[in-house]
């Protein structure tokens, strides 16, 4: 039993930060739009698949998640962007 615990110990001293504690890199700029041909803008929060990624990997506050859900999508529809592989 006592094994088991040492390594129990060791797992619990790995500590990893959480993403959700992440700021909204939009709300630190006071972004109030975000515009669809504004491509390296959205690029970090669209994986190579074409997706948006989710908020808890990116730490984007509900109201720029929204905001940037529209623009990708304005953007697929001009052309500009790949639609999801």
């Amino acid at each position: 039993m006592k094994p088991q615990k040492k390594q129990y110990q060791k797992r619990d001293q790995q500590q990893t930060m959480d993403p959700r504690l992440k700021k909204c890199p939009f709300c630190a700029k006071e972004v109030k739009h975000i515009d669809y041909k504004d491509y390296p803008t959205m690029k970090p929060f669209i994986d190579y698949f074409g997706n948006i990624m989710k908020r808890y990997y990116t730490g984007i506050c509900l109201k720029h998640q929204k905001m940037m859900k529209a623009a990708v999508e304005r953007a697929r529809f001009m052309g500009m962007i790949a639609y999801r592989k």
